[in-house]
């Protein structure tokens, strides 16, 4: 079902309005957790948004930050304690360190956590209904939609690796 068809006009303007305002995806799902009691997935949200035409303005290109020396190369590195192997940050702006877990969240086909820098550090899942699910170590964290684009491009590549 839906979300949009359970909403009230009252609450798809108050969505409307924060969209004006400035908000992401991010932050509009928080709101409609805190303010709305409406628990929905960063997925639904963006599912949500196309549904009740609502265009989010656009977020302005970060400031291009100098290229690291020429010929330096991260290797991946393996944390033998907990059998978690991550692989390297991708070249953009905004990075997302993704590793997998070794033992799967239950009812997960894939799980692990996403290191944005900075100790903003969340748990993310796949689950078989192919909803991706992400649960922030910090309650106060959320991922801004240029670090989410980071995530997703850094676990599109740990799931073709892992054959998903």
């Amino acid at each position: 079902m839906s979300q949009s068809k359970s909403l009230s006009p009252e609450q798809i303007s108050q969505i409307q309005a924060w969209a004006d305002e400035g908000d992401g995806f991010p932050e509009i799902q928080k709101k409609l957790r805190d303010e709305l009691e409406i628990r929905i997935t960063y997925l639904e949200t963006r599912f949500l948004l196309e549904d009740l035409k609502i265009e989010l303005k656009p977020v302005p290109e970060p400031e291009p930050q100098p290229e690291a020396a020429a010929g330096a190369v991260t290797a991946p590195e393996a944390d033998s304690a907990d059998g978690v192997e991550d692989l390297p940050p991708n070249d953009e702006v905004t990075t997302a360190r993704v590793s997998v877990d070794a033992l799967l969240r239950p009812g997960a086909i894939i799980s692990g956590k996403v290191d944005f820098g900075g100790g903003n550090v969340a748990s993310w899942w796949l689950d078989q209904m192919g909803r991706l699910g992400m649960d922030p170590m910090d309650n106060g964290f959320r991922p801004s939609e240029a670090q989410v684009l980071a995530f997703q491009n850094e676990l599109r590549g740990v799931i073709q690796k892992n054959g998903l």
